[in-house]
């Protein structure tokens, strides 16, 4: 059976709280509407030879997780690459079989001139989706059904992502207000220009990570575990139970492979919001990077599966916690 939720956020401010966010964020003044990414110095533009070594371990991944079963329909599969924001070293890549959708990667550029893999996923619904944003914006209020089924329609997208957690739509409509959605979902999220700045400066200023933070180059992936749906809020141990102390992967995989529902917490936005996630797998790459399957929820009316993001524990565990 599978447990349906509007969103994994888990709002922790009370209901008119949450209506003067949204007012506030809506009346966004002029100023904020230029985007605070354009201000960035323009990332020098691929040479030939740099987009074709990027293609190429696009595919030395694909072709790796293709073999897992959650990938199978990635082998043969069509990729596209496209830059990941402006003034960024990441890229989007869309995967595609048949012309239609089985999954996506975040590629990240490295300082010495590698690739590392930032988050990858499997379905028909893949983050950035623009189908999915117009579904969710529309049964939000945000825009109206016939922008939404406009060849041109009246609102300006940007892509933002930070990493797995932070990873949003930043949105102006057609009456200049601003909004920031889930990339996920197209949830509205209760966040502004100021307070999505201050939470990425926050995660670049955390102390690295105990995990590899990618997969490597030419690396397999070795272990993995694929378990069950569950209702992530059925129980509430982010509020009763002391969060799981992670200092070795295998803290997280033998409990996942005895089918223990743990759920990856992260409190975000100057505290308020927390982000539920169910984690319902994983896999983990023979350079010991750990990759864990996060559940997005089916957005309520889209009638799509849930989906499974594979997000780097690096990633995860010095913004939030897991617990069990």
């Amino acid at each position: 059976m599978r447990f349906r939720h509007t969103k994994k956020l888990f709002l922790i401010v009370a209901c008119a709280a949450l209506l003067q966010s949204a007012a506030g964020i809506a009346n966004a003044s002029a100023d904020q509407q230029a985007s605070p990414v354009q201000t960035l110095q323009p990332v020098k533009p691929q040479t030939p030879e740099e987009k074709k070594r990027l293609s190429d371990q696009v595919q030395t991944w694909m072709d790796e997780l293709s073999k897992q079963q959650p990938f199978a329909a990635w082998s043969g599969a069509d990729f596209t690459v496209e830059p990941l924001g402006p003034g960024t070293h990441s890229w989007y890549v869309s995967i595609t079989a048949g012309g239609n959708k089985v999954g996506y990667m975040i590629v990240h550029a490295t300082e010495s001139g590698g690739f590392m893999l930032g988050e990858y996923g499997a379905g028909k619904r893949p983050l950035f989706d623009m189908e999915t944003l117009k579904l969710s914006l529309v049964r939000q209020g945000v825009i109206t059904q016939e922008s939404a089924n406009s060849n041109e329609p009246s609102f300006n997208t940007e892509k933002l992502y930070q990493n797995g957690v932070l990873a949003v739509w930043r949105v102006v409509t057609a009456d200049h207000e601003v909004w920031f959605a889930d990339a996920a979902t197209g949830d509205i999220l209760p966040t502004t220009d100021k307070t999505w700045q201050a939470a990425t400066a926050s995660v670049s200023a955390t102390a690295a990570s105990l995990f590899p933070s990618s997969a490597g180059i030419r690396s397999k992936v070795y272990r993995d575990h694929y378990g069950s749906s569950f209702d992530i809020y059925a129980e509430l141990p982010w509020l009763t139970n002391a969060a799981m102390k992670v200092k070795y992967a295998e803290q997280l995989t033998k409990p996942l492979e005895s089918d223990t529902p743990i759920r990856y917490v992260a409190e975000l936005y100057d505290h308020t919001a927390t982000f539920v996630w169910g984690v319902v797998g994983y896999q983990q790459w023979s350079n010991n990077a750990l990759y864990l399957a996060l559940e997005e929820p089916d957005p309520e009316g889209t009638g799509l599966n849930s989906e499974h993001r594979y997000i780097g524990l690096s990633d995860l565990s010095p913004v939030g916690s897991f617990y069990r």
